[in-house]
């Protein structure tokens, strides 16, 4: 009895030093619980500094945002700012290198048809007036300095060495000068001994309108002088009148001056109207340049009229009248389109009906009817 009442003593004691033992213990000294692996990496603590995100074991976000999709979002910032700054690039490349507008096209936009004038070309800018025996053709100033071979030139052929570029071909403008009743002559000769072209002499004028929109008219050789000096050209161009060529390859026929020789200053064989005299073609050697100061600027839009000189003759009075060549062409052979006529880019390009029918000029050549609304009633 006293043996199993000792032995239930010493139970109790041994109970209550265990649970005291284990109640002093520190927290940190508890032996770990079994855990899963998604457990043991969330009690990993915070991200890392790189903005890490913690990942459960099958790779979810824990706190809905992953380092892979922090990174994501930082790059497509830096590929919305590339492409910003790729875009103010080109717009500002694409400022610098812009193309300045055709000349050709405000030609077209600026200026009326001349009243009463027939006009000769479907898609050239080129009229005759029959009445006063006078061809007007439209252009552009193409160098206001430098030297020449060319006063004129057809747009698109030699506008590096021409004052002016026209909106026509060089046959159409011959054409043009043998309806209003001009002779041709011959162009240059080099063999077998230097001969001048000859023809009827042409006065050339030349029209546009200043900055300030006044209309101002100049003869054309006002705007050539002689190289290294201010003296401008004497003597009137002459009707020379080119040449065809036949190509042996195709037997194509050309006209030699639509290659760009329509009004020269030096000396062509192809030339449609030359000087006449001796002007020579060698490059460091050209004896004509343009009057810079006195020729507008470059793109200017500008209108040749072109004015047979008659020959001396006993009696003027019996030639048939035209205009005077050494009076400035009336005001109403350039006029200004108004607002309403005309829009940015518009055309006045002739463009007969179906069964519009065409009259022979003088020149036996087909001439494009006018439409009423461009030229008025035909003299």
């Amino acid at each position: 009895m006293i043996l199993r009442l000792f032995s239930r003593a010493a139970s109790v004691l041994v109970a209550a030093f265990l649970l005291a033992t284990a109640a002093a213990l520190p927290v940190s000294a508890a032996p770990p619980l079994p855990t899963s692996p998604a457990v043991e990496q969330a009690a990993e603590g915070e991200s890392s500094a790189e903005g890490g995100a913690v990942r459960s074991a099958e790779g979810v976000p824990v706190d809905g945002v992953t380092a892979a999709g922090e990174a994501s979002l930082e790059d497509a910032d830096d590929a919305e700012t590339a492409r910003e700054e790729a875009a103010a690039q080109r717009a500002r490349i694409e400022a610098e290198v812009a193309l300045p507008p055709d000349p050709a096209d405000t030609v077209r936009d600026r200026f009326a048809p001349p009243p009463g004038a027939i006009r000769l070309s479907k898609n050239g800018r080129l009229w005759v007036d029959k009445q006063g025996k006078q061809v007007l053709v439209d252009g552009y100033v193409a160098m206001d300095r430098g030297m020449l071979e060319m006063f004129a030139c057809p747009a698109g052929t030699k506008e590096h060495e021409s004052v002016v570029a026209v909106l026509a071909r060089s046959r159409d403008v011959h054409t043009a000068l043998l309806a209003v009743g001009a002779q041709s002559g011959t162009p240059v000769q080099y063999a077998p001994k230097f001969v001048s072209a000859t023809g009827q002499s042409i006065r050339v004028w030349v029209l546009w309108y200043d900055e300030e929109r006044r209309l101002q008219k100049s003869d054309a050789r006002k705007w050539v002088v002689k190289t290294g000096t201010k003296q401008t050209l004497k003597p009137d161009w002459v009707f020379a009148g080119s040449n065809f060529w036949k190509d042996p390859a195709d037997g194509q026929v050309y006209y030699e001056a639509d290659a760009g020789d329509l009004i020269c200053v030096s000396n062509f064989s192809s030339a449609m109207m030359d000087v006449p005299v001796a002007s020579s073609k060698d490059t460091g050697q050209l004896l004509f340049s343009a009057a810079q100061g006195v020729v507008p600027p470059d793109g200017t839009p500008v209108r040749l009229v072109l004015i047979p000189i008659p020959p001396p003759v006993d009696d003027p009075e019996s030639l048939p009248p035209q205009a005077d060549p050494d009076q400035p062409p009336a005001d109403k052979w350039l006029s200004l389109r108004k607002p309403q006529e005309a829009s940015p880019g518009q055309t006045d390009k002739a463009a007969p009906a179906a069964d519009s029918k065409t009259e022979p000029d003088a020149a036996g050549t087909q001439a494009e009817p006018e439409t009423q609304a461009e030229t008025g009633t035909r003299s």
